[in-house]
């Protein structure tokens, strides 16, 4: 402890002890006696009451490297919330979907699709249902579907095989709102090399989908789209990372204990 804070303790102990004797002892010879003649008691209750803290800290066993002062109070972190909760919030989308319908689990996809690499299977899931959904006007219903756009070219790009799929058949016809030829051709060359689609067992495309739609397009959309496809590689969404909490920070506008005034109170 530096020699100035163990002086300005003896000093607020040793006010706060004369303090309490003269309360106790309004006049008087005996008071005189306690504070003005015997001044070592008051000043051996004030040193002990300064020494205090710091002969309650355990000794460090022998060997022990020397402690910074200023790591001992630093307060530790916390090890940050990751996605731990990401599976079992996917599962519970699942069933609600399964029991309720896509409106009611769309909002969990959501989450969990917004948390980003590793959700794409939630990404194509949520945006399965947006395609679904049917909007309480016909302007919702158009967002939903912009929205299911989204998510599904998210999900394709992250590489999963039935968001691509997906893409292929629903931009490959022609009644379909999203009915693009050249993206349809792109994701389908894609789709051909994905090795998660024979691995997971996902169906073919239909044998005459990439012909028909390599005939239906000039040469210069056709190479473009082969080019996409030859450089193609997985682009996940950013991956969610929680922030990291700090022990001993007390949040705003929560008050501390009132600080105890020095004198007899303590010293014991």
């Amino acid at each position: 402890m530096p020699r100035r804070d163990f002086l300005r303790r003896v000093k607020n102990n040793f006010d706060g002890f004369s303090g309490a004797v003269r309360l106790c002892f309004p006049a008087g010879a005996m008071r005189d006696s306690i504070v003005m003649k015997a001044p070592w008691v008051a000043l051996a209750l004030a040193a002990l009451a300064a020494v205090r803290p710091a002969l309650a800290q355990p000794a460090p066993p022998p060997g022990a490297p020397p402690i910074d002062p200023a790591e001992s109070e630093r307060p530790a972190e916390e090890p940050a919330v990751h996605q731990d909760g990401a599976g079992r919030l996917t599962a519970f989308a699942r069933r609600t979907r399964e029991e309720k319908g896509c409106a009611a689990a769309a909002p969990a996809f959501r989450v969990v699709a917004a948390m980003g690499e590793g959700n794409d299977a939630a990404q194509h899931e949520l945006a399965e249902c947006l395609l679904e959904m049917q909007g309480a006007t016909p302007t919702e219903t158009a967002l939903f579907r912009e929205e299911a756009r989204f998510w599904l070219t998210r999900a394709a790009y992250a590489g999963n095989a039935r968001a691509q799929r997906r893409l292929v058949l629903d931009m490959a016809a022609p009644a379909n709102a999203m009915h693009d030829p050249k993206a349809a051709l792109q994701w389908a060359l894609v789709y051909e090399k994905n090795p998660t689609a024979d691995l997971y067992g996902y169906k073919e495309l239909p044998k005459t989908l990439v012909p028909g739609l390599r005939a239906a397009l000039a040469p210069e959309a056709v190479a473009e789209a082969e080019a996409f496809a030859a450089r193609f590689t997985p682009l996940a969404l950013a991956k969610y990372e929680a922030p990291t909490a700090e022990k001993g920070k007390r949040p705003k506008g929560v008050r501390g204990e009132a600080r105890r005034r020095p004198g007899i109170a303590g010293a014991f």
